[in-house]
């Protein structure tokens, strides 16, 4: 999905904190020297583990997010001690800026070549791109059956986070994607001094007379806006106030035409709360009563030092549920470290790094903070977990900024219907609500 404007990473980044590198030391923490690997090892003995990482060089490459600056300061050096301590090797993580895949996507069809051409093993990217990846054959498998042994996370997985594609198993292995964020989805935010937000439940609460003209949303014609009208429309579905499938013009020309008599009244100005200050500012000054963002930006702005004094805003979210956006793991097909590649999916899932190394060591204990990282970057780049360990040893400061159980929150979006009708989207809402 675009992101205009400082997108979520830069957000992150800034965010972030300057000494967070102290943990562990700027230098690498060493590059194993290459030998020959000879036949399959046994992946389920460390020791061999050890030997093919030190085969394949001691090296994997991923695409993915700066985590905050993390990717840079704290992460690849966090996972060269991982693998030492697990396998006696420390394997070098070199952390590439995904905007590589954007224009990748279409040149690499065009001379011939897939993304682990490039020199990646792991993609990270949003599942919007998860199907055309497929597509192009840029994946395989993650749990093929000699890496099954490395891959000690996955079974504790929640299904919401797990993409099988069954027509094309290899080896009875179909997982092909792993979404290691809880969620990365639309919500709101909600001025608690303003309105009592025991009473907003769902997304078609925004739409009561009180809120006219305090709103701010994305414009119909941004993806996000159009994504987050999902949501609401999912809400009317639900309530039946909407008849039909949610994705299906019929259904979506019924919603726009509730929207037209009852949400553009409540809409104050469109834009981007989660990036542009000014309507940051609306926010906080009470002009705006409530915004909808992804959840990075909304748990970053709850944590501000401006609402950690004032104390004035509420996460919003609707019971219906919200459409995600996640990000999402792929070995890439043709990789040229497969066992790498699936330890650093496997350290993906593991509690040191779903909570940013912000956790309990024992349930008893109070959180312990290994990567001195920010409150601020942590509410930003925890997502809820995907596993039930995950959630157990977060910190407890920052468990009311999560809802209890977000996999019963997720609204899958059905891109392979979204994106070729974003076009008609915007026109359709023009029509109707604009009468262009």
């Amino acid at each position: 999905m675009s992101k205009k404007g400082l997108s979520r990473r830069d957000f992150l980044r800034m965010t972030g904190t300057a000494s967070a590198g102290a943990f562990l030391g700027a230098k690498p923490f060493g590059v194993p020297a290459l030998i020959r690997q000879t036949g399959d090892p046994d992946l389920s003995d460390p020791a061999k583990v050890g030997e093919a990482l030190k085969a394949e060089g001691g090296h994997v490459q991923m695409s993915s997010w700066g985590f905050g600056g993390l990717s840079t300061s704290i992460l690849p050096n966090a996972f060269a001690v991982y693998t030492y301590n697990l396998y006696g090797v420390p394997v070098i993580l070199d952390w590439k800026n995904s905007s590589e895949l954007d224009t990748g996507i279409t040149e690499l069809p065009l001379a011939g070549k897939i993304i682990s051409d490039l020199g990646y093993d792991v993609t990270d990217k949003e599942e919007d791109s998860y199907h055309a990846h497929l597509a192009l054959g840029w994946n395989e498998p993650i749990n093929l059956p000699q890496y099954a042994p490395l891959l000690t996370h996955l079974a504790d997985v929640e299904a919401p986070y797990i993409f099988h594609e069954p027509d094309m198993a290899q080896d009875g292995a179909d997982i092909y994607g792993v979404a290691y964020q809880g969620f990365e989805w639309f919500q709101g935010l909600l001025r608690k001094d303003k309105v009592d937000v025991s009473n907003y439940k769902d997304w078609t609460d925004l739409s009561r007379d009180e809120m006219k003209g305090k709103g701010i949303d994305y414009p119909f014609n941004d993806g996000r806006g159009q994504t987050i009208f999902s949501g609401i429309l999912n809400s009317l579905i639900k309530q039946g106030i909407v008849k039909g499938d949610l994705w299906s013009e019929e259904a979506w020309t019924a919603g726009i035409t509730w929207w037209k008599d009852h949400m553009e009244d409540k809409i104050n100005v469109t834009g981007d709360i989660g990036n542009d200050p000014t309507k940051q500012l609306m926010l906080q000054s009470g002009d705006a009563w409530w915004g909808t963002t992804w959840g990075t930006y909304s748990r970053g702005l709850l944590g501000t030092d401006w609402n950690q004094k004032d104390n004035v805003l509420s996460a919003f979210y609707p019971v219906s549920g919200m459409p995600t956006d996640r990000e999402t793991l792929r070995v890439d097909k043709g990789t040229k470290h497969p066992v790498a590649a699936r330890i650093l999916i496997n350290w993906f899932l593991t509690d040191e790094f779903q909570n940013v190394g912000w956790y309990k060591e024992k349930a008893d204990a109070e959180a312990v903070n290994h990567w001195n990282i920010t409150q601020s970057l942590y509410l930003s780049a925890y997502t809820g977990g995907v596993m039930p360990s995950n959630r157990a040893v977060s910190p407890d400061w920052a468990k009311p900024y999560y809802p209890e159980n977000p996999g019963s929150l997720i609204l899958p979006v059905d891109w392979d219907w979204f994106f070729p009708r974003k076009q008609w989207i915007s026109d359709t809402y023009d029509h109707i609500v604009k009468g262009i």
